[in-house]
């Protein structure tokens, strides 16, 4: 299995550089080949096209969606991502979501945050740090 960075998946989705491009795709086109997408990639790969490249969260939604389709990646956790990606579609941070995810599986009481989005959207769970 060989793990990819964010910017071959940027390279990926984006198709603004044309010879990474088709090395990427040379990569990804290996015969027999896996590749993993670790959660951070992803989020790295979101701060990038939703900063750098002016994307829309539906617009990177739906490319993440595609990528779930892709028969030869591997993702870190797929059920999280797809349920990252549907509260995505409702407004949501992707990172966000899946911070707030990952706190949760590792059996956090609470999730530490001044950002008053994810305290709305996780009442009882994302708290707000008091003096």
């Amino acid at each position: 299995m060989i793990g990819l960075d964010a910017n071959v998946m940027v390279r990926y989705l984006t198709r603004d550089e044309e010879a990474q491009y088709r090395a990427t795709m040379k990569l990804l086109s290996r015969k027999g080949a896996t590749f993993f997408v670790l959660d951070l990639v992803l989020i790295e790969t979101d701060w990038v096209l939703s900063t750098l490249y002016d994307w829309s969260r539906d617009e990177i939604a739906d490319a993440f969606a595609r990528l779930l389709q892709v028969h030869n990646l591997q993702f870190e956790d797929e059920d999280q991502i797809r349920r990252a990606l549907g509260a995505v579609r409702r407004g949501a941070d992707l990172s966000d979501e899946l911070l707030v995810s990952k706190c949760r599986e590792h059996d956090c009481s609470e999730f530490a945050t001044f950002d008053a989005a994810v305290i709305k959207r996780h009442p009882k769970f994302a708290v707000l740090p008091r003096e």
